[in-house]
């Protein structure tokens, strides 16, 4: 008796695997740029490469590009968490070079209302609350919502395009381990020892830039400064920031007028388009 004939197994092909320079070659730039409101975060983004905007507070509609008087191309239709994520799986922003979404402070809080529309609780029940998933769920199920846009993000990349992520200032306690907690000045996203959205954000970016006063004096309680603006590019104690390509030659940038795209023309070259 014939034995029956067995099943052939399909063999998955193995990848051919090399070593070869890792550059940035054919990808965008990831960037945070935070700071107070008011300082100029907007009117910096607008002179980055030829940008457009994804709105998700209403402050653009008041400002112009600093050199051309133009107003600044934005996504219309952009009202919920949904809508961001389904604008960065459209073709949009095939004919732009950077794609500013202003803010994620704001993203942020619509991230909270589409976890707790979509994410139930472990008996199907819709949560009241973040509190309302218990044992601190909640902060992790809206941590993995905001990770969502990253990866939406990483596909522009990937294609050339720039990411410029505009966030609010907040001050944080930080953990020291080998004395006393301190306060940080940090873009303002959630952040707890357990979870911590801002840390996934910074992480990924390749430059956070913090915006601020070149020089702040305090006397006898009062807070003095130039009034003259700057980007601060890497980190100090008190503050985030960072770059992967801007050398710690340059601490600090000047942003002294709306036009002044020095920031951008170290990171992206004196001929970038804006």
């Amino acid at each position: 008796m014939a034995l029956p004939k067995m099943p052939s197994r399909k063999v998955n092909k193995v990848k051919a695997f090399k070593i070869q320079p890792w550059t940035n070659k054919g990808q965008g730039h990831k960037t945070i740029a935070y700071g107070d409101s008011g300082i100029g975060k907007t009117t910096l983004s607008c002179l980055a490469p030829n940008p457009a905007f994804i709105w998700i507070d209403d402050g653009g509609r008041m400002i112009k590009h600093p050199v051309s008087g133009e107003p600044l191309l934005s996504v219309s239709g952009v009202e919920t968490f949904q809508d961001v994520r389904d604008a960065l799986h459209s073709n949009v922003f095939d004919e732009v070079d950077s794609i500013v979404i202003d803010n994620i402070t704001e993203l942020e809080r619509l991230g909270l209302a589409h976890t707790l529309a979509t994410v139930k609780k472990q008996k199907g029940d819709i949560a009241a609350n973040i509190e309302d998933y218990g044992y601190h769920k909640g902060y992790r199920y809206w941590h993995d919502t905001m990770l969502l846009i990253l990866s939406d993000c990483d596909r522009w990349v990937r294609k050339g395009k720039n990411i410029i992520m505009v966030a609010q200032s907040t001050t944080i306690r930080v953990a020291n381990p080998g004395g006393e907690d301190f306060l940080k000045q940090a873009p303002e996203l959630y952040h707890d020892k357990n979870t911590s959205t801002l840390n996934a954000y910074v992480s990924w970016a390749d430059h956070v830039l913090r915006l601020g006063y070149s020089h702040i004096e305090v006397s006898h309680g009062k807070v003095g400064s130039t009034n003259e603006r700057a980007v601060f590019v890497h980190p100090e104690v008190h503050f985030y920031a960072k770059s992967r390509t801007i050398s710690a030659d340059y601490p600090v940038v000047s942003f002294n007028k709306p036009s002044d795209a020095s920031i951008w023309n170290l990171m992206f070259g004196a001929n970038h388009a804006a």
